[in-house]
C-alpha cells in the first residue's frame, strides 16, 4: 500500500498549525513545515488523537474513510513517541510559555476541546474551552456538536488504548481491533461530512501511553515498532 509521505516533526507542529490558520507564529518556535503549507489552505483545523494506533493499523485494517480522503501522510519524527510526551510536543514545542490551543483561542478564533477528565491538567487544558467527556462514544457525540462551530477543534479517541491495556501481554483478538479501527473510521467520514468546506483533518497516532510487547512477526513487527508517529491529513474540498 502506497501513501503520499511527508518528513516533518512534532516540534514543526504548532507552527504549521497557526500558519494553516492565517496566525503569527510567535518568536522562538521551530519554524513550520513549508510542504504541508503548500498543500493545504484551510479555514479550521479538527486534530484527531487517537492512542496505540498507527501505520500497523492503517495497513492491516484498512479503514476505509482515512485511506480514501488520505492527501498526505505525515510521519511525525520525535523524540518520544507515546501520547503524553508527543501530546505535549505538538502543542507546546519545545517551550514552556507556549499553548497551541490557548494561542489560537486568544487570537479570536472559536476554539474547543474534548478529552478525558484527567488529560486536562496534564496537557495543560483549560476548563472554558474543554468539554471532558466519559468515554469515546461521548467523545465522537461532542464531536458531532462542535465541528461546525470552531476553528480549531482537539479530540482525543481512548479505546485503542484501552483494548490494549485490557489484554496486557497478549495481543487483542483481530476482530476487536478492525471493530473498532471500522468503528473510530466511520466517526470521522460522519465528522468530515458535518464539517465546513475547507476544514482540515489531522488524525494523529502514538504509540499508547505505555511501551506494550506484541507477538508479531516480520512486516507486521516492524511496521507496529515504527519510530514516527503518523498524522494522516486531508481538507474537504467540496459538499
Amino acid at each position: 500500500m502506497s501513501f503520499p509521505q511527508v518528513r516533518t516533526t512534532a516540534l514543526e507542529f504548532p507552527a504549521t498549525v497557526l500558519k494553516l490558520l492565517g496566525i503569527e507564529v510567535p518568536e522562538g518556535l521551530f519554524p513550520p513545515n513549508e510542504e504541508l503549507l503548500q498543500k493545504f489552505n484551510p479555514k479550521s483545523v479538527v486534530i484527531i488523537m487517537i492512542d496505540n494506533f498507527g501505520l500497523f493499523e492503517a495497513v492491516v485494517y484498512k479503514p476505509e474513510a482515512l485511506i480514501k480522503n488520505m492527501e498526505v501522510l505525515a510521519l511525525l519524527e520525535t523524540t518520544n513517541p507515546y501520547a503524553i510526551p508527543l501530546i505535549k510536543r505538538l502543542l507546546k514545542g519545545h517551550r514552556t510559555d507556549f499553548h497551541l490551543i490557548q494561542y489560537v483561542k486568544n487570537f479570536g478564533k472559536a476554539t474547543q476541546v474534548i478529552c478525558r477528565e484527567e488529560d486536562m491538567e496534564i496537557c495543560g487544558f483549560d476548563e472554558v474551552y474543554t468539554v471532558r467527556p466519559r468515554d469515546d462514544m461521548a467523545t465522537y457525540i461532542e464531536a458531532t456538536k462542535h465541528i461546525f462551530k470552531n476553528e480549531l477543534l482537539y479530540l482525543h479517541f481512548l479505546d485503542f488504548e484501552s483494548l490494549y491495556a485490557q489484554y496486557g501481554h497478549r495481543t487483542p483478538p483481530k476482530t476487536l481491533l478492525e471493530k473498532i479501527v471500522r468503528r473510530t473510521d466511520n466517526w470521522i467520514k460522519v465528522l468530515l461530512k458535518q464539517a465546513r468546506v475547507g476544514t482540515l483533518f489531522i488524525v494523529v497516532g502514538n504509540h499508547g501511553r505505555h511501551p506494550i510487547p506484541l507477538n508479531y512477526e516480520g512486516k507486521l513487527a516492524e511496521w507496529r515498532k515504527a519510530n514516527a508517529p503518523i498524522a494522516i491529513m486531508f481538507q474537504k474540498r467540496t459538499e
